[in-house]
């Protein structure tokens, strides 16, 4: 693979410090001049690309294999965080089971894995507490039934995430867990009837959530994804209940609906001039009768008002791919 030089803190999102020190540091921008982490489920890898330039191999910035085994099937999500001991490092999730930390590197080695089960959609790397959480949205055994869990890793060695265990310390029952999203001070958590704000307690093996404000829809509404709001710091987007959201981050019962209308979406995400995206089901954009397919071949792009502007795909690549997830990248390309 062609690899890029990385300018490794241009963008760093939610990486130990509170957003709104970090938003001040995202550069302005032309439309599509970011670069995007897309979990693709045909080659099961992760991509990361340009937005604006045009998804062929001689753009590829950077990709990762899961592992060939059926619990590493289906990546669900990726997302770039940085450590104290190995730098940055892809968190990445697979719903046959498996998380793990790739040492965004010279060798993209696997440094850490574990297997918390219950398809996996939200991996999340708690720097200052080297803590790992994730987001399960089924049950993860006949012993724990319950639908979706999240499920707290802890180290040893808070600055070393080689030391994390491979059995989580603690497990918060959560139904249809799908989003997480660490903005630096506080972890917010999605899931079928709830979305919740958690901070961080204890240290190392003694790590544990602290519930600090929690708000539940009466009627079930089935969030996916969590993401950072690069237009405004003070808030986050989420997708749900067939609309796109965004809530303020100090009090999360404050949701405004900024795109309804909007079925079947993965993954949403705004960019610092407000030009967006979203991977959207391609049951919505191309039913097939009888069939359920939770991906798309396209991510869909568009403009600071909300019109499509352009999609990227794998159409160089020789075979349609299967996004699940796409969010703007916290490293940048040269």
């Amino acid at each position: 693979m062609n690899r890029r030089n990385l300018l490794k803190s241009a963008i760093a999102v939610g990486l130990g410090a509170p957003l709104a020190s970090v938003a001040t540091a995202t550069p302005a921008h032309a439309a599509g001049n970011y670069d995007v982490l897309v979990t693709e489920q045909v080659k099961n890898k992760v991509m990361l690309f340009r937005a604006i330039n045009l998804w062929t191999p001689e753009n590829l910035g950077w990709e990762w294999a899961a592992p060939a085994q059926s619990a590493w099937a289906r990546l669900n999500d990726a997302r770039f965080r940085e450590t104290d001991r190995f730098g940055w490092v892809c968190m990445v999730a697979a719903g046959g089971g498996k998380v793990g930390m790739v040492n965004f590197g010279d060798d993209d080695a696997l440094l850490w894995s574990a297997t918390p089960g219950g398809n996996p959609h939200a991996v999340e790397y708690v720097r200052s507490h080297g803590v790992v959480v994730v987001a399960s949205s089924e049950s993860v055994s006949s012993a724990l039934p319950y639908e979706g869990y999240l499920s707290v890793y802890a180290p040893t060695n808070a600055d070393d995430p080689a030391t994390l265990g491979s059995e989580p310390v603690d497990r918060i029952e959560y139904t249809g867990a799908h989003g997480l999203w660490w903005d630096g001070s506080f972890l917010y958590a999605l899931g079928s009837w709830t979305l919740a704000k958690y901070r961080i307690t204890g240290s190392l093996k003694g790590a544990r959530l602290e519930l600090v404000q929690k708000y539940g829809w009466p009627t079930r509404f089935d969030g996916h994804s969590l993401d950072m709001d690069f237009s405004d710091p003070s808030r986050l987007l989420l997708n749900g209940a067939q609309a796109i959201w965004s809530v303020d981050k100090a009090d999360i019962r404050q949701l405004t609906n900024i795109r309804p209308q909007s079925p079947g979406v993965k993954s949403f995400a705004r960019a610092v001039d407000g030009e967006s995206f979203w991977l959207q089901s391609i049951d919505v954009t191309d039913p097939v009768p009888g069939q359920s397919r939770w991906w798309n071949e396209y991510v869909q792009f568009f403009d600071p008002t909300g019109k499509p502007s352009y999609r990227r795909g794998l159409d160089y690549y020789g075979y349609e791919g299967r996004f699940y997830r796409a969010r703007i990248a916290s490293t940048r390309l040269t």
